[in-house]
């Protein structure tokens, strides 16, 4: 690895310096991780958070991208580009203050730092701090990477023999070491935390799976608020077809009634004026008229009328 590195540097050094794009001169954000692979004790990676509830723009960075490491930053040579690959760091943890146990069963301490060579990314020691009822007087001692056994996220498992004659770094109770900066997820129990080896890829597709499943409850919210309308309108046209039918009834009858009063009224006048054959009256004489009947003209007054009886005598004389 090119560039320009100290001979050996803490981690706890490292964290909270400020990485910087070596390309455009940019800065990420200060480093909040350093991903380590527990089984060849190496640093292969590290990362920035740029703030925010969530940590949504956090980054990640191969040590291979490490160009230089000074006093106040980090150099990285990530390109112009903002896609990162952090497919190489899956088997890598953010190793952290965690519990250090013998292979006999016993907790002996905590690891609270290491010691690597940035050049290769080596981790040179651990440093852990023995429990109170450790046989280990109070102070900061130093583990090889080769007595560990087996790490995880929450405990490292090193040689019980190795962990009784490691070698004194510092007596006494040592100042706690800077770490980064917290976070929301610091109060999360570490067994609800989401595997920080997941990659972004599976992370997009879980947000991916979120967005589907709102926009389906959305969609079937949408779908039963039509259904109800549907059926409000239904209801209600109903209840108007009902008012509708009982006032068209209301007025049926009001009509009928008024037929009937009217019916009643015509009765009650005309019930004294003679109908049928009591409309003829025999002292009254009659004239039948036949169509054909020719009347006589004016000018012939002394000619009786065809099919008319002769004028009777005048008794008188006259």
């Amino acid at each position: 690895m090119e560039g320009s590195f100290p001979q050996g540097i803490l981690k706890s050094e490292l964290l909270n310096r400020l990485a910087i794009n070596l390309d455009t001169a940019e800065a990420f954000g200060p480093i909040t991780e350093i991903w380590v692979n527990g089984r060849s004790h190496q640093v292969r990676g590290l990362g920035y958070s740029g703030g925010g509830l969530l940590q949504r723009q956090s980054r990640r960075f191969l040590w291979s991208q490490v160009r230089s490491i000074g006093r106040d930053g980090v150099v990285v040579k990530a390109g112009t580009g903002t896609e990162a690959s952090d497919e190489p760091l899956q088997d890598c943890l953010p190793l952290g203050e965690i519990e250090l146990w013998s292979d006999h069963g016993d907790r002996i301490g905590q690891l609270t730092d290491y010691r690597f060579d940035p050049a290769t990314g080596n981790i040179l020691e651990y440093l852990f701090i023995p429990e109170a009822t450790s046989d280990l007087a109070p102070g900061l001692y130093a583990l090889a990477p080769m007595s560990v056994i087996s790490t995880g996220r929450r405990r490292m498992m090193a040689e019980d023999a190795a962990l009784s004659t490691a070698s004194l770094v510092q007596a006494g109770v040592p100042p706690r070491q800077p770490t980064a900066a917290a976070s929301p997820f610091d109060r999360i129990p570490l067994d609800r935390v989401p595997d920080p080896r997941r990659s972004w890829d599976a992370a997009v597709k879980g947000t991916q799976t979120v967005r589907d499943q709102v926009h389906e409850q959305f969609q079937e919210g949408r779908q039963k608020l039509g259904a109800e309308a549907h059926d409000r309108r239904q209801k209600l046209q109903a209840e108007a077809q009902d008012k509708l039918g009982g006032l068209l009834g209301n007025v049926k009858k009001r009509t009928r009634g008024l037929r009937n009063q009217l019916r009643e009224a015509v009765t009650d006048v005309t019930a004294g004026l003679p109908s049928g054959p009591n409309l003829r009256d025999d002292d009254v004489p009659t004239i039948d008229v036949n169509a054909m009947e020719l009347w006589p003209e004016d000018d012939r007054p002394d000619y009786p009328a065809p099919h008319q009886p002769p004028y009777p005598p005048n008794p008188s004389g006259r």
